[in-house]
Order: C-alpha cells, then structure tokens, then sequence
C-alpha cells in the first residue's frame, strides 16, 4: 500500500493513511510496495489489537486520529530526512520516470511538505479502500493460540474486497528502468553523497539470490567502524586504505515487478573523482569473476544476515510476512541456507554479466558534487575495454 500502487497524484496518501493505521504500533516499516506494523501484546489481548479497516476511515471520511497532526509529523520528518533517505528516493524517481496518470516506483515514499500538506480525509479514505484488499498478511509469533488468531483476524479483515491493490498495480505502468542521473549541486557543501544503481530483479526473478550474494561481495564500510582497510570487502578496503570515502554501502532492492542494485556513498567533495575510479572496476569484476575467498566469506555474510532475519518475534514475523505476500509461501531458514550454498561463481558472472556489464545505470547525487565525474564517463566504465 505504498508508492507502487498509486498513481502520482496520491503519491503521498498511502503513507498518511499508513501512519494513521499504525498508529500506536511499536514499530513501522514502510516500502515502495508494502508496510508493515508490529506490536507486542499479552497473549489475552491479541483479538482488541487488530483494528477493523472499515473503521479506518468511516464514510464520513473523519478520522478518530487527528489528520493535521499526522501530516505535521510527516512534513518534519521530510523536513530532516537525511542525505541517504533523499538519495533513495531520487535515486527512484530518475531510474523509474513515467507519466504524470501513471503508477510508479519513482513516486518520492514520504511525499513533498507541499504534497503531504495538501492530503485530505478523502484521499485517506480512497487509499484505504482502494489499495488494501485480501492480500493483507497476518502473522502471529511467540506465544498465542493459533486457532484463536485465525478467529480474530477473520472479524477484523474478513470484509476486505476481494481484489485489493493488485487491481491498482495493474491499472499503472510497469515500472520501468531508466538509465539517468538527478545531480543537486550544492557548493558550499565539503561533502556529497551518491547513489549508483543499475536494474536488478524482482522477488521471483532467479536472479535474486544471486544479486543478495553479489552485495554480500561488496559489503559495507564507515570510518566510523573503526575497521580501517580490515574490513573484508575488497572495495571497501580499497576505498579505506586511500580515504576516499566516509561510508560506502552495496543495496539490492528487489519490488514485484523491477529492482535496483548498486552503491550509496558519502564522500569529501574532492575525492568523487577518485572515489568512482575504484568503485567502478569493482562493480564489473563481479562480471569476469571474483575469488574463491571472496565467494565463501560472501556466503558466510549473506547466510548470517538470513538466520537474523529469523531471529526475534517482531523480525522473524516480518520475513514470514515479506516472503507470502512475495513469494506466496514460508520458505524454511534450511532452504534459505541451501539456496545460497547452491549458488556457485558461475551464477555471479552470469548475473553480473547481464546486472552490471555495459548496462545502463540511474544516479542520484547531492552535496558538493563539482569533482563527480559525468553520465557517460561512469557509463564507460562499466565494462573492461579488454573484453
């Protein structure tokens, strides 16, 4: 119920009506295509926590949550988003560009301080009716009777329409990736932060797991880790050991339909140049093979980063969530674990080969970014001239 299931026009509706509904939750997450709430309760009381949507938003279209406060939360948090959190959604709206009537990924997930400001119970009440449908997840972990939320949550969504948001998805465009940069030039500022990305893969595409190995390959680094060139990643350690960055992250983000794949980074305003110089190559190494070393500890990486998500009743629930409303099933830790231990260096190229090799990539940058090279310059690099 997020940016991927509206049009541009309500683009900020569903995440007002995601913070009215979860109001109250001990935590909330929210993507281009789902949300998630989480709360922690007795196990006597597990009936009264869920709120009936019908109720959400009454015909009257008045909400027993005051609306204008919602909307001034979200306009202060817009208001001091971090770089990360800007570049993500820019890095969105260039890779995923489309129509002003069409759906998109590129939508900005928080809105606008205008955008949100100008949201009405109406477009709450729309969002609501229109994009939350059957295929709502419930899931229960710890303790609780089974039977008992089965009862509970069949009085509290059984109502629900038949079609839901997947009938607003397919009224939209697919989402398509779109090779592009969006560059914010600010120079009085000494650092920027970059977002490169190329297009990745979709929940079901086999080329999921892959790509969840190939960031586990390139890892992650901050000065603030205290690691230095010790960290594992052979990026990292080289981005390290000449101080060309004050953190540098891989993401792999996969939705139903499209994905994203690449690099954030926050850099001094005089070291981009430098900086895209070694991240560049180690992008399409992935693409002409890696080392063995580098295969297994990336394996071990992304196999610890599984059983966590399988750790704790709020995060084990989440995947469990994630995965039916993906994949339409609960896939076991063992099968998990197996899935990766499949996985061989042939697999990397491939994907690699089809992901990164003289593709296309989107951009998005802001801060003092007079030194990040151009479009084509990063473009060329993203192939060996040898091969």
């Amino acid at each position: 119920m997020t940016t991927n299931n509206e049009t541009k026009r309500a683009s900020p509706s569903s995440y007002v009506t995601t913070r009215i509904s979860g109001v109250g939750s001990r935590y909330d997450r929210v993507g281009g295509e789902s949300a998630i709430f989480a709360r922690s309760v007795s196990g006597g009381t597990v009936g009264r926590e869920f709120v009936s949507f019908p109720s959400l938003v009454p015909p009257g279209g008045h909400h027993p949550t005051d609306l204008s406060d919602i909307k001034s939360a979200l306009v202060a948090e817009i208001a001091s988003a971090s770089y990360d959190d800007q570049m993500m959604d820019r890095l969105h709206e260039t890779a995923y560009q489309t129509s002003a009537v069409g759906n998109s990924l590129g939508s900005p997930l928080l809105g606008t301080a205008d955008s949100v400001s100008s949201v009405t119970a109406g477009d709450v009440k729309s969002v609501a009716g229109n994009t939350w449908g059957e295929d709502v997840v419930v899931v229960g972990t710890g303790s609780g009777e089974h039977g008992k939320l089965v009862e509970d949550v069949a009085k509290a969504y059984g109502s629900l329409p038949k079609s839901g948001g997947a009938a607003v998805v397919k009224a939209g465009e697919k989402s398509s990736f779109i090779g592009s940069d969006v560059r914010i030039r600010y120079d009085s500022h000494g650092t920027a932060t970059v977002a490169l990305a190329f297009a990745g893969a979709s929940h079901a595409d086999p080329k999921a797991m892959p790509l969840a190995l190939m960031r586990a390959v390139l890892g992650s680094y901050a000065t603030s880790d205290g690691l230095g060139k010790n960290v594992a990643s052979s990026m990292c350690q080289e981005v390290a050991d000449h101080g060309l960055a004050t953190s540098i992250s891989a993401f792999n983000l996969s939705y139903s339909d499209a994905g994203l794949f690449g690099v954030i980074m926050t850099a001094p305003d005089n070291k981009l140049d430098d900086l895209l110089w070694y991240v560049m190559p180690n992008l399409v190494r992935l693409a002409h093979g890696i080392s063995d070393e580098e295969l297994v500890r990336a394996k071990l990486a992304l196999k610890a980063s599984i059983c966590a998500s399988y750790d704790g009743d709020i995060v084990s629930g989440e995947t469990i969530a994630s995965q039916i409303n993906t994949i339409g099933r609960v896939m076991s830790l063992a099968e998990a674990l197996a899935r990766v231990d499949a996985l061989t260096m042939a697999d990397v190229k491939a994907t690699a080969g089809e992901v990164i090799n003289d593709q296309d990539h989107a951009l998005a940058a802001i801060g003092g970014i007079h030194e990040l090279p151009d479009y084509n310059w990063i473009r060329r690099k993203s192939y060996m001239l040898r091969y």
